[in-house]
């Protein structure tokens, strides 16, 4: 999912509204298609599906008519359109809206708006979300169809997806509310050493701190580690499934040697997350976390 939004050349704009890049070579060799079996792949084996199209672009997908006057063109991934639609969305007078007839009237009509000329200044809300809709869908159609072949060519998949469009909502965009403590720590059970033994006291010395420091990331005191940053390195997965983890994820525990300093890791196969016992300062296992999860390449990219 990430090559999809990062490498493929099928999506672009800011992270989290991404639209489909009008690019007839990545076009004509398919790609928008691949990208589309690769999402659907993605999903129906419960893996986090595409998360960054814009909403308003999922929707016209989708058949849905959303709300585009209010669009932020800041989103828009060119900056000359940027200014032009600005331009159009704060335009308050019919002078101003005589200028841009006057000044972008052509470039309109080519967006498919030919009666700009003819329009009024009570047509401008009606001539933005023309434009609008021309740039981030109609421009790119083609590119769109494709993408929705390949997820169809999986047992018709995008059609239950237009279906169900709203379920699929949290799937295909950034709408996903971010982790809380709470839910973080609902997804793992400790797996304890036998009760009244010397390793099980120190894993409770561990877990004390784990604590404390779950509680500093969920109150902004510490701002190197996230809960979707552990999660990852826990689990090789960034949000929760859609359909959740094929069971719990579990924090085992290991022994440091005597001078050494071996640091945090994970089987994200299994789900288990293995910490030192006997950590006594939660800016220990803090710092341990922090190298353990920023000193590496991350998973997948190695």
């Amino acid at each position: 999912m990430a090559d999809i939004q990062h490498s493929l050349g099928t999506l672009e704009g800011r992270p989290g509204n991404l639209f489909f890049t009008y690019d007839q070579q990545a076009f004509s060799q398919n790609k928008h298609y691949t990208a589309g079996k690769l999402v659907t792949w993605s999903i129906m084996h419960n893996g986090p599906g595409l998360r960054c199209l814009n909403s308003e672009l999922f929707q016209l997908m989708c058949g849905h008519t959303p709300e585009l006057s209010e669009f932020n063109t800041e989103l828009i991934p060119e900056p000359e359109v940027q200014e032009k639609l600005s331009k159009l969305q704060k335009c308050n007078t019919e002078a101003d809206f005589n200028e841009i007839k006057s000044n972008l009237g052509d470039w309109i009509s080519e967006c498919g708006v030919p009666s700009i000329f003819s329009s009024t200044f009570q047509d401008v809300t009606s001539v933005f979300t023309q434009i609008l809709k021309h740039y981030i869908y109609h421009r790119v159609a083609s590119m769109v169809q494709q993408f929705k072949a390949g997820m169809n060519s999986c047992n018709l998949f995008w059609e239950k997806v237009a279906t169900d469009w709203h379920e699929f909502l949290p799937i295909f965009t950034h709408t996903s509310v971010r982790l809380s403590r709470t839910v973080f720590r609902e997804l793992f059970y400790v797996k304890w050493s036998a009760e009244g033994s010397n390793r099980r006291e120190k894993e409770e010395d561990t877990m004390y701190q784990w604590e404390c420091l779950l509680m500093s990331i969920q109150e902004g005191e510490t701002t190197d580690i996230t809960f979707e940053e552990l999660l990852t390195f826990a689990t090789g997965a960034d949000a929760i499934p859609p359909l959740d983890f094929p069971h719990k994820c579990s924090i085992e525990f290991y022994d440091q040697e005597e001078g050494s300093c071996r640091l945090p890791f994970s089987s994200t196969c299994a789900l288990v997350l293995y910490l030192p016992r006997g950590i006594a300062q939660e800016d220990e296992l803090r710092d341990l976390l922090t190298f353990a999860l920023k000193g590496s390449l991350g998973f997948g990219k190695v």
